[in-house]
């Protein structure tokens, strides 16, 4: 048996003899199951002939001993680990000293490379004392090179790093990218965006803060050839083009040139700026519109058009086009009538002021759908104040109107606190935003036990109320807004705009809204942050302006860096 282990020890140095095998499909009757692929496919030396002739020829095996024990791992394991699982003792490996078919003979031995523990035709290396290490070949890895490295080949995109995971793989995505082989661009983009803004008599002393809306949705945006595309046109009697799709591919040109943008006042025909919209999206353009992308038309509008059924169909054949219509309601006052017709959805309808929802908007329906990076922000809370002094003559039209506000809110957003607090002189809880969550005792609340009172009216301490106590129980990520139902009588108009700028300090949102046909509403857009944050409610047919609020209670919400950084 020395002999035997010797003469194997010393074949092994030879230079042209291998001391290691991979598994091969064979018939032996010495072996349960079948393994991997052969050593002699490895090894051109050796062929299949010799495998065959080792395994059922006596004669052949007994002078080629040496040959043949590169074709026996599956017999070593049988006899070794199975037959004989305790064999040799700590440290020693077992291995067939014999190969041959008629007498298998078993040998221990400190050198781990005679029990043939690599595989896929690695080369083993005898390491200090019992250890080895394999040296694989081309295509595997692992401690006994028995995994298949699916890595061996560029399998993750757009510079994705390839993590081998057994004999399968994985991929870490770099920059703005996602998806099992990093193939998904989650950069948003790209788009073609219309601004068309309005700048008729009605917008004239606002036209600026068109521009400046328009600037501030294109300042969040990539502006390239590859990227989004922007063309703006203004209006009053004729539309005119300001610069078309293909005339900026750099961001500060362009905001540049929409800053030296001037209006030319005039009726308000946005009905043929549509027209003209149609006109540059169509494919015979030459405004230079891409066939491929999303397209949007972003109007910057009061809503008071001089012809508004032809606006409305105008902007009902873009959207059949497959045109997104977005309007901004700016203008000395806003008619959200007009806005909610025009628009694709009643989400695509946005106070002045609100540049930021506007832009998030576009960015995450211009992103692939399995990015992340984008969300819709649903938790709003919102307090209601209700004005109840001697000045309050349309008490029930008010009450009328809140509650179908309260309801168009928790139909459309469910994750909506509502509280309500009533005010003439002083203001008073009626209920406090987490007290009902159920739509029912939310509206029954808001109506029992209301009625004038004999009382002035301090709109400006209300202002305060709700400041210092309105929003306690609000939820630290939650929307805040205030919504004032106050119609006449209103005193200290600078406290009352003091106070309204403090709540928009601290993130809230002030609306207001006006019921009854001698509601005072002068005085209420000069206190208002922006003229489309004040609705007007004449009759119950206006109710549908509600639907412009109520889109404010969700938002899409992205990161500043969405065109840097995966987040």
């Amino acid at each position: 048996m020395l002999a035997v282990r010797i003469v194997f020890l010393l074949t092994c140095l030879l230079p042209d003899v291998s001391c290691h095998a991979g598994h091969e499909h064979h018939n032996s009757p010495f072996l349960p199951k079948e393994k991997a692929a052969s050593f002699f496919q490895e090894n051109h030396w050796l062929n299949r002939r010799d495998a065959n002739r080792c395994r059922v020829d006596e004669p052949y095996c007994e002078v080629n001993k040496m040959i043949c024990m590169n074709y026996v791992e599956s017999n070593r394991e049988y006899f070794c680990n199975t037959l004989n699982p305790n064999y040799c003792p700590l440290g020693y490996t077992c291995y067939l000293s014999v190969p041959c078919p008629a007498h298998f003979e078993l040998g221990c031995t400190e050198n781990a490379c005679l029990g043939l523990p690599c595989e896929n035709g690695a080369t083993c290396n005898r390491a200090v004392g019992s250890d080895f290490t394999c040296s694989c070949t081309t295509g595997f890895y692992g401690r006994i090179c028995e995994y298949v490295d699916a890595c061996i080949a560029p399998q993750c995109e757009n510079g994705g790093t390839c993590n081998r995971n057994a004999s399968s793989f994985d991929c870490s995505c770099s920059d703005r990218y996602t998806g099992s082989i990093c193939e998904t661009d989650c950069r948003p983009g790209p788009a073609d965006i219309l601004f068309i803004m309005d700048s008729s008599y009605s917008t004239e002393k606002h036209f600026s803060d068109s521009k400046a809306s328009v600037s501030a949705i294109v300042n969040k945006l990539s502006i390239g050839i590859d990227d989004y595309h922007v063309a703006v046109m203004t209006y009053s009697f004729d539309p005119r083009v300001e610069f078309s799709f293909d005339t900026f591919t750099d961001k500060a040109s362009m905001i540049s040139a929409i800053d030296n943008v001037t209006g030319i006042p005039g009726p308000s025909y946005l009905n043929k700026a549509l027209d003209k919209a149609k006109e540059m999206f169509s494919s015979t353009s030459t405004y230079g519109p891409r066939s491929t992308v999303p397209k949007y038309v972003i109007i910057v509008s009061d809503g008071l058009s001089t012809r508004r059924a032809e606006a409305i169909y105008d902007a009902s054949i873009l959207r059949s086009q497959g045109i997104r219509i977005v309007v901004v309601g700016n203008g000395e006052q806003v008619d959200q009538t007009e806005l909610l017709h025009l628009a694709t959805a009643k989400q695509y309808v946005f106070p002045a002021g609100r540049e930021n929802d506007v832009t998030n908007a576009v960015l995450m329906e211009t992103v692939s759908s399995s990015c992340t990076d984008c969300s819709l922000h649903t938790m709003t809370d919102i307090l209601f104040l209700v004005d109840i002094s001697v000045h309050q003559t349309s008490l029930q039209l008010t009450l009328d109107s809140l509650r179908d506000l309260i309801f168009k809110t928790l139909e459309y957003n469910a994750d909506t606190q509502v509280g309500m607090a009533t005010f003439d002189l002083t203001a008073q809880w009626k209920f406090s935003l987490n007290h009902f969550t159920d739509k029912d005792d939310i509206i029954l609340n808001s109506q029992i036990g209301i009625a004038t009172t004999n009382r002035m009216s301090n709109i400006r301490a209300a202002l305060a109320f709700a400041r210092h106590t309105g929003f306690t129980g609000s939820r630290s990520n939650a929307r805040k807004m205030l919504v004032v139902f106050s119609n006449e009588g209103w005193t200290d108009l600078d406290g009352v705009r003091q106070q309204r700028q403090a709540l928009n300090m601290d993130n809230v949102t002030v609306a207001f809204v006006t019921v009854g046909r001698y509601a005072d509403l002068d005085s209420t857009y000069s206190v208002s942050e922006k003229p489309s944050h004040v609705y007007y409610i004449e009759g119950h047919a206006d109710f549908d302006r509600f639907e412009a609020l109520v889109a404010q209670t969700t938002h899409a919400e992205c990161p500043d860096d969405i065109f840097d950084v995966r987040q």
